[in-house]
């Protein structure tokens, strides 16, 4: 292979290399969740959801600093989960476009004479494209991991009792101890079993 060709491969590679990534699937949805409490699934990005709806979605995480937002820590993970979202998508699109623009340096194949500029400027482009798909991946963790620590703050303190940012009300907790009968003196003993009620059974899945 000549160093034409094989600068050409290289620039190339370095062109595809912003745009191509992986992706991967959750399918298994929770059945037994609180009232209020936020869940998480992959699907080709982050999807929040509670009650049976969507609340929010990755990377732009839009509506859910508005659900967590009676929590103060977990509001503001939020807040910054959607900020840096909004980064990691405008640097993802402006990477892929300036990295495939670099593809122009194959026209060096044809103009063999100018070579060296076309591939120097074509390499040039895709560096520039990797450098900045580099950091769109870098603010895609910081927005995905600020999500989840809303998600997890937000259920510590409301979601997982049962509540919302937008009924605050915390139903009794399934299984509660239940009052006791007055003990009626010619009755049986408080020990006695058929004295004690019985605790709910446990919800059927």
């Amino acid at each position: 292979m000549n160093s034409a060709h094989k600068a050409a491969s290289l620039l190339l590679l370095s062109s595809l290399a912003t745009t191509l990534g992986g992706c991967a699937t959750t399918t298994y949805a929770p059945r037994v969740v609180a009232r209020g409490e936020l869940t998480l699934q992959y699907d080709h990005g982050y999807k929040m959801n509670a009650g049976g709806e969507r609340i929010a979605s990755g990377l732009s995480y839009s509506g859910l600093d508005k659900y967590v937002r009676c929590v103060p820590q977990a509001h503001t993970h939020a807040r910054a989960a959607q900020s840096a979202g909004r980064t990691a998508i405008a640097l993802s699109i402006l990477g892929g476009v300036i990295g495939a623009s670099g593809l122009i340096g194959l026209a060096g194949l044809a103009d063999t004479d100018h070579l060296g500029a076309w591939v120097g400027g074509g390499l040039g482009l895709g560096a520039v494209g990797l450098t900045l798909a580099g950091l769109s991946w870098r603010f895609k963790n910081h927005a995905n991991g600020n999500a989840v620590d809303a998600m997890n703050y937000y259920n510590d303190s409301v979601g997982s009792l049962g509540a919302s940012c937008d009924d605050l009300r915390y139903p009794a907790p399934a299984g509660a101890p239940i009052e006791a009968p007055p003990v009626d003196p010619a009755g049986p003993l408080p020990t006695d079993p058929a004295a004690i009620p019985a605790l709910p059974s446990p919800p059927s899945l």
